[in-house]
């Protein structure tokens, strides 16, 4: 796969034997709502299951080959953003969730994941990590909005994308 950035710059994803190993973007994106799942104990702790380690080891290979790229996911909301604290930061990350016991996340995982969105350019919760709640999107869970291995449960079950209002 190939994405192709603002700058003209491009990214390609493939393993070592030269497959590819994203099948779309949303890969890359959905790194990003598990970092924010895992910077928010009081959100994961709320999960009906356990996010598998192969599939957690899966998407930060993906993740560290998107920074390794010098990948960016939005534009920040705000500056100056330390793009290049990532890498060693997704290294440790991805040390600690090979070791991974869970479901407990130790605090050095939810410290990185919180560096990790931080380093991306996105501000945390206005109320803070540690008071952030579990949010409902229009009646989907953030459990259900994210990629598990089976795909995005909200729109295997039909629940995305979500219903408009008529207001």
């Amino acid at each position: 796969m190939k994405i192709t950035f603002e700058d003209g710059n491009t990214l390609t994803f493939t393993s070592g034997e030269g497959r590819e190993v994203v099948e779309n973007t949303t890969d890359v994106i959905n790194v990003t709502y598990w970092l924010w799942a895992f910077a928010s104990p009081r959100v994961y702790s709320r999960f009906s299951r356990v996010q598998p380690r192969d599939h957690v080891l899966r998407l930060l290979d993906i993740y560290i080959s998107y920074v390794e790229k010098g990948g960016r996911v939005a534009a920040p909301q705000y500056q100056p953003v330390h793009y290049e604290l990532r890498l060693p930061l997704a290294m440790r990350l991805r040390e600690l969730f090979e070791q991974w016991r869970q479901p407990e996340l130790p605090q050095e995982i939810v410290d990185i994941s919180r560096a990790l969105v931080e380093h991306e350019g996105i501000k945390e919760p206005a109320c803070g990590w540690d008071a952030y709640e579990d949010p409902e999107a229009r009646g989907i869970k953030y459990e259900d909005s994210l990629l598990w291995p089976e795909g995005v449960p909200a729109i295997l079950k039909g629940q995305w994308p979500p219903k408009q209002s008529k207001c």
